[in-house]
């Protein structure tokens, strides 16, 4: 919503996919079905600078915002007593549950061996470039950067997606 010719706001969803470095999947912690991805939802600041190049123009964005991390790992057990890696607990919020996974007969199907959330509060910066579609200015594709930075328990988590879209 504009408040004026410079200014507006709005509320954003956000879906963002978190990769896990294969050093980290493939290593000794042994996440190879590991996933994770990190939703938030934001109310945001918008400013629009005055001057356009033709039907171009760029704005800046900056806002707060809850943002939820969930992580998940499935494990193929390798050995018949795999032992809880600290890894698992530490860098990803996998908690180790129960007792220690054991192989079961060949063949062994995949366990679930932790998932786990953490929620926290955070905020965005960032800014775009705006192409207008029509005369009236209305519809517009934009190209958007981000930095999100969430201050979850266990440490910062901290994304810069780059988003191309459509308003109207």
């Amino acid at each position: 919503m504009n408040l004026s010719r410079l200014f507006g706001f709005d509320a954003e969803y956000m879906y963002y996919g978190l990769g896990f470095k294969s050093s980290v999947a493939h290593g000794p912690a042994n996440l190879n079905d590991a996933s994770g991805h990190l939703q938030a939802i934001s109310l945001d600041g918008i400013v629009n600078v005055p001057y356009h190049a033709g039907k171009l123009g760029a704005y800046g964005i900056f806002g707060i915002g809850f943002y939820r991390r969930s992580v998940s790992t499935t494990s193929q057990p390798l050995l018949p007593l795999s032992i809880c890696q600290p890894v698992w607990m530490r860098w990803w919020d996998v908690n180790c549950v129960g007792n220690p996974p054991r192989i079961p007969p060949p063949p062994a199907p995949a366990q679930t061996l932790s998932s786990n959330s953490k929620d926290a509060g955070g905020f965005n910066i960032g800014g775009g470039v705006t192409y207008r579609l029509n005369h009236l200015g209305r519809s517009k594709v934009f190209v958007e950067w981000r930095y999100h930075r969430a201050y979850h328990s266990d440490g910062l988590t901290i994304v810069m997606p780059v988003t191309v879209g459509l308003r109207w």
